[in-house]
């Protein structure tokens, strides 16, 4: 079952989205992820 996760950005989390991505920067990335998903993930395969 496919199921869609959303979030939302401010202009300032764009930008370090995109400073992660020309980086390459897999700390950044991992800390952007626990940042802005918390518990979302969890909340969608509990049923959320």
């Amino acid at each position: 079952m496919k199921k869609a996760l959303t979030i939302v950005l401010e202009d300032k989390d764009i930008i370090e989205l995109m400073r992660i991505l020309m980086d390459s920067d897999a700390e950044g990335a991992l800390e952007f992820l626990r940042e802005h998903f918390k518990g979302k993930a969890r909340d969608l395969l509990e049923g959320g």
